[in-house]
């Protein structure tokens, strides 16, 4: 039981906990109150939710009562719980974040889950679980609009008005829309077309109908008096709710159409008495009733039933790797790549949101950062996993060579070329072309590669014939593009082709709680393969690795435990294994107001002073936080980040 989901209803009067934040003292409280490992809650319009991995699961009374202690749930409202634990809690958080959560608001409803996540992120309050949901949720969720109708189909109300407004009225049009009357069950409309991109308002009504909140939230003007006279000549929609006052009728629709040219579309909940049989035959005029809406929104429902069959069986599949994932010694991984910190999961959610379209992605980051995996993982995840993934350095070929190895070359291009020859572009074709250090490419080169982003296309050296191809292409480099653009040494129309989307692989010295995680992986790697019987490292030589600078970054890492394993006796690698320039690392001096040698970042600073504090007060809580002058779920947080009770029974804050 990994994960468990409260589920709180509560009476529609309450909707003004419907965007309800908790703070990150709020959070913290929950954290400490709930005993939970990591949390989450959402509240929109008359449901609160909060997904919990607790370390005990707690009643849902008191989950209740702490919710509302908190002013995350309504006191004065009749309140209905709901507990949903294991596999239904994973498939609720699943079906939210792909946006398959129920027929009406579920886009809405993903897009608060999102807001909600990218916060708590930003708040460093996210954890391995839940962020490992998340990732697949938008994956999947992006899975879903590229190869689904499931999105195509217009089920909510909002939604329908939208879609019909532009169809009609054009979908570069700014349209101005006209509230009339009120509805409190349908009040959510107004908010939902503006968010829509409904950006012109004009509401109208009596005293009692306009809700001036929301005419100063949506920047509105009114248009108060005893009766409705005439609609505003420039409106392009009417949304009309009940009125005591202010009635639509057929002589005012027929006067607005003589006024001026241009479409009128009507949407009318009101119950007013039109003849629309009539009315709809006056040109440009278009009017909808409540009741054709929902015949819109049940024929949509209808028509995305294939397409949400396929998407239950897909999610059906993330919760069976869920929990594969949940059990396995790969927890800490995200296809292929290990990362626990804030940067890196953020890398994560990246990748998810990207993978599944052929969008150019440009990864840069220093040497050994693991940039090649990122490419891959990207591939891994795409719609192209089945098919070629192709990789070229290209720094390490040659210049006259690189040109026959991207595009290929006819018989007789040039001394030497014997026969014909397929490039990496042709090889590569329908699938993923990987190419690093691009900031390598020769100048002559780089007009080709843009002409084969641009165009779809290349020509063998030496041949006229244009070959069509189909490859997305990720590049690499460990260079600044930007100042070589500057420099005039790299095509600014390349550069700015390539970095669509840019990601940024972060360097392991900012990363340290990752260093015990990969040091492992290394050592089980390394071990198999030099056929050792090495298994752990010992906490002397751990707590070297994660002081050390780290220039060389994953992959000297790599290579530090990969030499620790080829002189270690016995089980563990002790620090006396590990390579000297790690056991004797250089001092930080400074000459003439500049620092020389390594310098420790604020974070591994900050790491070694919490530890030595511990271990001098010999883990007693209480005492590290009045010596440190922090709260005690600071030092929770803290010790948690920096991985500090690893290789301890963690004692309960």
């Amino acid at each position: 039981m990994p994960i468990a989901v409260y589920q709180y209803k509560f009476s529609r009067n309450a909707d003004a906990f419907s965007k309800r934040k908790a703070s990150r003292d709020t959070y913290q409280a929950l954290f400490r109150e709930l005993r939970a490992r990591e949390l989450l809650f959402l509240c929109h319009r008359g449901y609160g939710e909060l997904f919990v991995i607790p370390e005990k699961l707690p009643d849902e009374s008191s989950v209740r009562d702490i919710l509302q202690s908190h002013q995350l749930l309504p006191e004065a409202s009749p309140v209905d719980c709901r507990l949903l634990i294991g596999r239904d809690a994973v498939t609720r958080f699943l079906h939210i974040s792909v946006g398959a959560a129920g027929s009406h608001g579920g886009v809405k409803l993903m897009e608060l889950l999102y807001s909600e996540f990218n916060r708590i992120s930003e708040l460093e309050l996210s954890g391995p679980v839940l962020n490992h949901l998340f990732q697949r949720g938008i994956w999947l969720h992006e899975k879903v609009r590229q190869e689904t109708r499931f999105f195509q189909f217009a089920v909510a109300p909002a939604a329908v008005i939208d879609e019909l407004s532009k169809k009609i009225l054009g979908k570069q049009k700014k349209f101005h829309l006209a509230v009339i009357g009120h509805s409190p069950s349908l009040s959510h409309l107004v908010e939902e077309m503006y968010q829509f991109g409904h950006r012109r308002m004009t509401f109208m009504g009596n005293k009692a109908e306009i809700d001036r909140d929301a005419v100063l939230k949506y920047e509105g003007a009114i248009r108060m008096a005893s009766g409705l006279a005439e609609l505003p000549h420039d409106a392009d929609l009417l949304l009309v709710f009940p009125s005591e006052t202010h009635k639509l009728s057929d002589a005012l629709l027929k006067k607005r159409m003589r006024q001026r040219s241009g479409a009128l579309l009507v949407f009318d909940f009101g119950g007013n008495i039109l003849n629309i049989r009539k009315l709809n035959r006056i040109a440009d005029l278009y009017i909808y009733s409540g009741t054709d809406i929902e015949k819109v929104i049940r024929y949509n429902e209808a028509q995305r039933e294939d397409a949400a069959g396929e998407v239950e069986k897909w999610v059906e599949r993330e919760i069976d790797a869920f929990y594969q994932w949940y059990n396995s010694e790969d927890r800490y991984q995200f296809a292929g790549i290990i990362g626990t910190t804030p940067r890196m999961q953020r890398i994560f959610e990246m990748i998810s949101r990207i993978s599944q379209t052929d969008i150019t992605v440009l990864i840069d980051g220093e040497s050994g950062t693991g940039k090649e995996l990122v490419a891959k993982a990207i591939h891994k995840l795409s719609s192209r996993a089945e098919k070629p993934f192709m990789v070229i350095n290209c720094g390490a070929i040659p210049e006259h060579l690189l040109e026959s190895e991207l595009f290929g070359h006819v018989r007789g291009a040039f001394t030497g070329a014997i026969a014909q020859k397929q490039g990496l572009f042709e090889a590569a074709n329908t699938g993923t072309l990987f190419l690093d250090e691009i900031g390598e490419l020769p100048q002559h080169l780089q007009v080709k590669l843009l002409r084969a982003l641009q165009e779809g296309e290349i020509k063998r050296v030496g041949s006229n014939e244009t070959i069509q191809i189909d490859v997305r292409v990720l590049a690499a480099t460990n260079k600044n593009l930007a100042e070589m653009v500057g420099a005039q040494t790299f095509r600014s129309d390349l550069y700015y082709r390539l970095k669509v989307i840019q990601l940024t692989t972060p360097p392991l010295r900012e990363r340290v709680p990752d260093i015990p995680l990969l040091a492992k992986h290394f050592v089980k790697k390394f071990s198999k393969k030099l056929r050792k019987d090495v298994t752990g490292i010992t906490p002397e030589a751990l707590e070297i690795l994660k002081a050390y600078h780290w220039p060389g970054n994953v992959r000297e890492l790599e290579n530090a435990i990969e030499h620790a394993i080829a002189l270690a006796i016995g089980s563990n690698i002790s620090g006396q294994d590990l390579p000297k320039n790690l056991q004797n690392p250089p001092t930080t001096t400074v000459e003439n107001g500049k620092f020389s040698g390594q310098r420790l970042t604020l974070k591994a600073l900050e790491k070694r002073y919490i530890l030595e504090t511990l271990n001098a007060c010999e883990w007693n809580y209480e005492k590290v936080c009045n010596i440190l002058a922090i709260g005690r779920t600071t030092l929770w947080r803290k010790i948690r980040e920096y991985a500090l009770d690893e290789g301890r029974d963690s004692e309960k804050l």
